[in-house]
């Protein structure tokens, strides 16, 4: 396979490593972490879209530039690089290209818009306790209500940005059997939320739904209702999104640790030049190339759509596996400083350990990969 990327590409990259290099930085993190205050830089999510990043991966008839989800892994890519605290992934991929792909045209013209630039955040609701095993037949019910809507109630875990979301995508399924995914207004009668403790400290909830009214027109695809065909097309999405951020992440940490062992002296000599020492870095280096190159695959495969189950698996699997292993090796080789939390290595140990359990862990990914080939 060719990782190469087009002109288009590297311009996106640049655009985004100006923008995020530009406005996150470690010594503004850390004043954001020891204030307790909001996870959230408004300012970069603005810069964001004025770069018509937002709308990357959204149609060109709302603002967007067209493009899918490979070009939205490479922003989000260089957001893993920075831990840049924005919701991209939760509104971008988790909720706007869906209603891109399955939206109504009066669904796209009312909220795609207001994404691209930057005036609307939306945030998508598919995590259930234990859900992953069967990620697109939700236990969240959606009760006929007439006229073409729907009474939502259950769990939802880990709603990113759920404070400032103007709408959430909710999947849930139907007493027929099927699937539906509903744009629930947080606000609603019968919606209730928790503010999460999460590993990395992003800000995350839990969505209660008991009995929540949503009409027809907040329907996904509107009288012909987006399925599980659309909640699957939306999770693969997000699964390599993941990837991406993982990537990201992996590729900063690795850059620490470089510039750390060839910094640090013992016995006179930089310590990466101890055989052990280059050992390591050469294993985490082989991990990180191995997390980029899955993510790169299974996104690419998808925007051209071609089958891509088993890539995904095996995306979330080098992001999980390759990722922790990858990022115990760069807190190894950094000794007690990579703890500190005035260094910047503590907060990719900290996303990396989140990322790896997003949407499903290693054994779970493998697990199903298994069942594809059995």
């Amino acid at each position: 396979m060719d990782f190469t990327l087009t002109e288009e590409q590297d311009a996106i990259v640049e655009v985004a490593t100006q923008v995020l290099g530009g406005t996150v930085t470690h010594e503004r993190l850390k004043e954001l972490e020891r204030s307790g205050g909001d996870r959230f830089l408004p300012d970069v999510w603005q810069e964001l879209a004025k770069a018509n990043l937002l709308g990357i991966a959204l149609p060109e008839a709302h603002g967007g530039t067209g493009f899918g989800i490979l070009e939205a892994c490479l922003v989000l890519r260089e957001i893993g690089r920075t831990c840049a605290p924005v919701p991209y992934l939760a509104c971008v991929v988790g909720a706007a290209m869906p209603i891109g792909a399955f939206g109504t045209p009066d669904q796209q013209a009312r909220w795609l818009p207001g994404v691209v630039d930057g005036s609307t955040i939306l945030t998508a609701a598919l995590s259930e306790a234990g859900s992953y095993s069967s990620p697109t037949a939700p236990t969240t019910t959606a009760t006929p209500d007439g006229a073409g809507g729907y009474r939502i109630s259950g769990e939802k875990w880990h709603v990113a940005a759920l404070d400032r979301a103007a709408r959430v995508l909710v999947p849930a399924s139907t007493p027929d059997g099927g699937v539906v995914l509903a744009l629930v207004d947080p606000a609603a009668d019968g919606v209730r939320t928790e503010a999460l403790l999460t590993t990395a400290s992003t800000p995350e909830w839990l969505l209660v739904l008991d009995g929540v009214a949503v009409d027809a027109d907040d329907v996904l695809g509107g009288d012909t209702p987006a399925g599980a065909e659309a909640l699957a097309w939306t999770i693969d999405r997000c699964v390599v999104a993941t990837c991406a951020l993982q990537a990201g992440v992996c590729r900063q940490a690795l850059d620490l640790t470089a510039r750390y062992t060839s910094e640090r002296h013992q016995f006179g000599v930089p310590i990466a030049t101890f055989q052990a020492v280059a050992h390591r870095a050469a294993d985490a280096y082989t991990d990180a190339l191995g997390v980029e190159t899955t993510m790169l695959q299974a996104a690419w495969r998808l925007a051209e759509g071609l089958p891509a189950d088993d890539e995904v698996h095996i995306a979330k699997f080098w992001a999980a596996e390759g990722g922790q292993r990858m990022i115990h090796g760069c807190q190894h080789l950094h000794g007690g400083i990579g703890v500190d939390t005035d260094y910047p290595l503590h907060r990719c140990f900290r996303w990396s350990k989140e990322l790896e359990l997003t949407f499903g862990g290693a054994t779970e990914h493998l697990r199903r990969l298994g069942a594809t080939l059995a």
